[in-house]
């Protein structure tokens, strides 16, 4: 297990990192990745959408563009990224709440999307698992992951900190969640600090 994959690690890493998240993260997600992640999602105007591990609102922000703010409920885990979010976003509803336990009744939202969260899960297959279960009949679930470095010292260094998972793992994971229709793209590196991400998603019956 990666380190930041045990969620109180996690959780105090970006107790301190979501003082410079804002800054960084630019490098690492780009815009096109973030409009391919709600693109592939489906949605429109008025549909209900959860996001699951929102930071501090980057994709939130693609979200609330294409539903209304109204319409976003968002969970993290560490409340210092969350706070950045809360403040951007007045009407969207944020929660503290873990991926692999979301707080909802089963068919809740029109759609669930994930953004740079699934590498830090202990259980990633549970998580995808509970992002069905909280989406509606022919929602769509969407995650995006980020793809191993090409740099072999990088690679060793972030394998250490947090899952890679594959495009053929991902495909699985969603699966056995019981999802069908399942597409994906693989996306990146546009620059020397940006990455290679896959985005994949997949409807509920």
């Amino acid at each position: 297990m990666g380190i930041l994959e045990n969620k109180k690690r996690a959780r105090n890493f970006y107790r301190y990192f979501s003082k410079i998240y804002d800054f960084v993260n630019p490098f690492f997600y780009s815009d096109e990745m973030r409009k391919t992640v709600v693109d592939m999602a489906k949605v429109a105007k008025g549909d209900l959408v959860l996001e699951v591990g929102c930071g501090t609102g980057f994709t939130t922000e693609e979200i609330v563009r294409r539903v209304g703010e109204e319409n976003v409920v968002a969970v993290d885990l560490t409340p210092e990224q969350m706070e950045k979010a809360v403040n951007r976003f007045e009407s969207a509803e944020f929660l503290r709440g873990d991926a692999e336990n979301l707080p909802f009744k089963d068919s809740s939202f029109d759609a669930s999307i994930s953004a740079g969260s699934i590498e830090y899960w202990p259980n990633p297959q549970k998580g995808v698992q509970e992002m069905a279960r909280v989406t509606k009949s022919g929602g769509r679930v969407v995650i995006l992951a980020p793809r191993k470095p090409d740099n072999v010292l990088v690679r060793k260094f972030a394998e250490s900190i947090m899952l890679f998972p594959s495009t053929q793992q991902m495909v699985l994971w969603m699966e056995k969640a019981g999802l069908e229709d399942i597409r994906y793209v693989e996306m990146g590196p546009y620059s020397f600090w940006s990455k290679l991400v896959v985005i994949i998603s997949g409807r509920k019956p």
